[in-house]
């Protein structure tokens, strides 16, 4: 007898194949693709899927730090939107391995979200993690936590040093982390050398791993800055994801076509290194202010930026820089709730209330708080559209689970947190008519399970594991705004995790049945 039994859905496989009204059974926790030619077997439960689509469940490829599994409901917002695997770690952040210089930063982390902070490789932390997972996940291994851990200036690396990280990134391949990623925007990754990530991702490429990369520039260098991700493909021979792909700022507005042929022609000239890119479907970035201005300010550290900007000279290079990369702070909302005067506001009107410069003002923010958030709306509508085209293109999120569910909050987050997945079916499905269901569908399951190598997701086919949504396309609704951002998104009325039933009738249900996926050379 099978668990389930869902009839008469229009099945999309997650292959670019037409889908068909047909039924698909569960046993356990794997799919079973029931012959229509043969009588119909009996079913624990049976669950009718007129007017509904069947898909394999979405896979987010793109998320952070992993600190949130340790909170009830962790993946709520995100069930919501259909996912059912989730792969953090990305941007050069990860909760393992924590180095003898990270010990600190970790245990303020653990006070100040509430988590339990008690671990220090891989395999000690999936050991803390795998019993509170209401979905599936997986982590890549992080370029600024090798560093961070490893290094004491920032600037000045030591061929010791690049051999404990080398150490400590094999090691966690071998304990299950399916990749690496470099963040090269922040510190401490912002101050490595090429060669240095060329020689860690040749570690990964022979654990069978990717490379996924947050690239050194997305806007005025962005053409260079993919470059150097390809050549850190070539050179180390791995496979190559290119993180949140994006032309911020006005001036470079149009460049993500060029970006997407320079890909495709890397592609077919390395045939067995197929770069990819994954994109969410927003206008708006959100990240730490801290990004925004120059580099050398915190190269000697986080917890020394707020007596650095006390100095004349580091004011008048921040201005010189929001000068230099054109930032236009009256489009960037300060969305940090720790003090309530300028939530909601942007640094240009947070300027002119208190009459001082824009520099002024983004330097009083950050001694505030070095951790504040924004969003900040930089990216052209036709840019998104074209990269979320694109054949190679898989669709993040590209956010974490702890603004949403930890006991201490630092901000809101931004509205892709619970809609991304929902507002690209939405608008290329429903409002655009650009994809189809089932190329949109191939978007979110099959292409992330292939490129990282997940075994047996990303298909409804028989004997794969039984990740399954059930949803509705006549109320799939995105309800997240970048002034209400967190609120659950509509649709998925069915979701099942390994063959548990997780969302029924639209309510997420009480369970954990999410699993630590690995990295298949070791498992």
């Amino acid at each position: 007898m099978l668990d389930y039994i869902i009839k008469n859905a229009k099945v999309c496989t997650g292959l670019l194949e037409e889908g068909t009204i047909r039924n698909i059974g569960i046993l356990a926790d794997k799919i079973v693709v029931l012959n229509p030619q043969e009588a119909t077997p009996e079913a624990k439960e049976t669950i009718d899927g007129t007017g509904m689509i069947l898909s394999p469940g979405f896979i987010d490829p793109h998320a952070s730090t992993g600190f949130g599994y340790f909170f009830p409901k962790a993946a709520d917002h995100k069930l919501h939107q259909g996912i059912t695997t989730e792969i953090f770690g990305n941007c050069g952040t990860s909760p393992a391995p924590i180095g003898p210089h990270l010990m600190d930063t970790m245990n303020r982390l653990s006070k100040d979200i509430g988590f339990p902070f008690d671990w220090t490789t891989m395999s000690e932390y999936f050991e803390r993690i795998e019993n509170n997972l209401q979905f599936n996940i997986a982590t890549l291994v992080g370029h600024s936590t090798l560093r961070a851990g490893n290094m004491e200036d920032w600037k000045d690396l030591k061929p010791e040093q690049q051999e404990r990280m080398n150490a400590a990134l094999e090691q966690a391949m071998d304990e299950g982390g399916i990749g690496f990623s470099t963040g090269l925007i922040y510190a401490p990754g912002c101050f490595a050398e090429m060669e240095e990530i060329i020689e860690l991702a040749k570690i990964v490429a022979k654990k069978g791993g990717v490379y996924a990369s947050h690239i050194r520039d997305e806007r005025n260098g962005i053409e260079e800055a993919v470059t150097e991700a390809l050549t850190i493909s070539e050179r180390a021979n791995v496979r190559t994801l290119i993180s949140h792909l994006k032309a911020a700022e006005q001036q470079n507005w149009g460049k993500i076509p060029k970006i997407l042929k320079q890909i495709e022609a890397f592609n077919e000239a390395h045939p067995d290194l197929q770069a990819a890119v994954d994109v969410y479907p927003y206008t708006a970035i959100s990240t730490k202010l801290r990004a925004f201005i120059p580099n050398y300010i915190l190269k000697d550290g986080i917890d020394n930026i707020p007596k650095k900007l006390q100095e004349p000279q580091v004011l008048k290079d921040i201005a010189d820089w929001i000068v230099e990369r054109d930032y236009d702070l009256n489009q960037m909302m300060i969305i940090s709730d720790e003090f309530e005067e300028y939530f909601g506001k942007t640094v240009a009107a947070i300027a002119l209330e208190q009459g001082i410069s824009e520099a002024d003002t983004m330097a009083q923010i950050l001694s505030k708080s070095t951790e504040s958030w924004i969003v900040y709306h930089c990216i052209s509508q036709e840019d998104i559209d074209a990269a979320i085209l694109w054949p190679k293109a898989m669709i993040c999120t590209d956010s974490w689970s702890y603004p949403v569910n930890a006991p201490e909050s630092i901000g809101q987050p931004h509205p892709r947190s619970y809609g991304a997945f929902t507002t690209f079916l939405e608008r290329y499905v429903k409002d655009l008519k650009a994809l189809s269901w089932e190329e949109a569908i191939h978007k979110i399951t099959y292409l992330p399970a292939q490129f990282f190598n997940l075994h047996n997701r990303g298909q409804i086919e028989e004997d794969f594991q039984a990740d399954l949504v059930l949803l509705d396309p006549e109320k799939l609704k995105a309800n997240a705004t970048y002034t209400a951002p967190r609120s659950l998104s509509d649709g998925v009325k069915y979701l099942w995790v390994n063959g548990s039933l997780v969302i029924d009738k639209g309510e997420v249900m009480e369970g954990n049945s999410g699993r630590v996926l690995m990295n298949e050379l070791v498992t």
